[in-house]
């Protein structure tokens, strides 16, 4: 009986636009749920089609947050990679074009520095001597005021 009310929820489906099956099916469920108690869940493999997906850069904290728009932020950052395979790789800052790190036959690795600026700054984790980003993160800088001056008022009441 459960899978005749699967059924029909499935063909209900189908009276839906593709990017909403989509987001249903993806957004919101996240998961497969078999129709019967013996039934396996189908578990596709899908390969990457290139290294680029296989790499891994996380940064914590973030964001980064001054007081007001325009000032630096301080914050100090610890950059987090992996790489399924063993080779030369660098951390590299996108936005000012600057490389942070080196690795020498790693496949991982961790780096912490003192992040200070004004702007949201990019890095991506390339292989050394080469301009291709495997993986990027970005540290975003906000501030908690848009202005450190007051609005000036023409006239006052009192």
């Amino acid at each position: 009986m459960s899978f005749l009310k699967t059924t029909i929820k499935v063909n209900e489906m189908s009276k839906l636009k593709p990017y909403v099956k989509l987001a249903f099916l993806f957004g919101i469920t996240g998961f497969f749920i078999p129709v019967s108690a013996n039934a396996a869940p189908v578990q596709k493999k899908v390969e990457p089609s290139n290294s680029r997906e296989l790499a891994q850069l996380k940064v914590t904290p973030k964001p980064c947050v001054a007081l007001h728009k325009g000032q630096k932020c301080y914050l100090e950052v610890t950059f987090n990679w992996q790489h399924p395979k063993l080779s030369d790789y660098c951390l590299v800052n996108t936005t000012t074009n600057k490389t942070m790190k080196c690795w020498k036959q790693q496949d991982q690795g961790r780096f912490s520095f003192d992040f200070q600026s004004t702007l949201s700054n990019d890095f991506a984790l390339r292989k050394q001597k080469s301009e291709t980003n495997l993986a990027r993160t970005s540290i975003p800088v906000a501030w908690v005021y848009k202005s450190s001056k007051r609005a000036k008022s023409t006239w006052r009441l009192f």
